[in-house]
């Protein structure tokens, strides 16, 4: 694909971490097959001037910014047009519905590996007017709050667990979560890699996936582990 078909993202980082920072940073601006734009801002302030072109995407460091809901308030009416992802060390589902409420589009954690990171920001563009479809096994909406809250995913296909998943595979769907290769989760399991690849294999039959990224872009979106 001719770089010129490829449109630019521009991509918000509010945290005070300078690591997480560069991080993030480091993912955007080293993808071969996306252009993106970075721009950081340590905190969101009452007078904070925006470029005339707002961001994309805003993502919003959860653990370092005081006011989280009162950032996302002012993302909002500062930049309607822009999502918002909240960036987030640990899984809190209350905490999450509240942001949900507020505006925010979705959820990335901290310990999730580059891919989701990429994939979760495709889910946000392009938009689809006034409808909810499947690209790629991935939701895709024009207001993902919806899409995600937990009322709207219980009643979707795909959004939940299947019921047949084992117990070593739902180990291992923990694990993967957790950005672990291969090689870490069997010397994690006491299993061989190629016992791994087998579960894997069967993980993305019983869940509905073709590959180890779209597993994790689907734990991402229901945010939850199997039970």
């Amino acid at each position: 694909m001719s770089t010129n078909t490829i449109p630019t993202r521009t991509i918000a980082i509010i945290s005070r971490h300078h690591l997480v920072w560069l991080g993030l940073q480091k993912i955007f601006e080293t993808c071969e097959t996306r252009r993106f734009v970075v721009q950081q801002y340590q905190h969101i302030t009452p007078d904070l001037r925006l470029p005339e072109d707002h961001p994309d995407v805003f993502i919003l460091d959860m653990e370092t910014e005081r006011d989280s809901v009162g950032s996302i308030r002012w993302i909002r009416e500062s930049a309607p047009m822009s999502k918002i992802l909240l960036l987030s060390g640990f899984e809190d589902r209350d905490r999450m519905q509240e942001a949900f409420n507020c505006g925010v589009d979705g959820v990335l954690l901290k310990i999730q590996p580059p891919e989701v990171v990429l994939a979760l920001i495709d889910t946000l563009y392009p938009a689809v007017s006034h409808q909810i479809h499947r690209a790629q096994d991935v939701v895709v909406t024009t207001d993902l709050k919806q899409a995600l809250t937990l009322k709207t995913l219980a009643q979707r296909e795909y959004t939940t667990w299947p019921d047949g998943l084992t117990a070593r595979e739902r180990d291992i769907i923990k694990l993967l979560r957790q950005g672990l290769s291969n090689k870490d989760i069997a010397h994690t399991l006491s299993i061989s890699d190629s016992t791994v690849r087998y579960h894997l294999t069967n993980i993305f039959d019983k869940v509905g996936v073709p590959n180890r990224q779209k597993l994790l872009v689907h734990a991402q979106t229901i945010h939850s582990v199997p039970d």
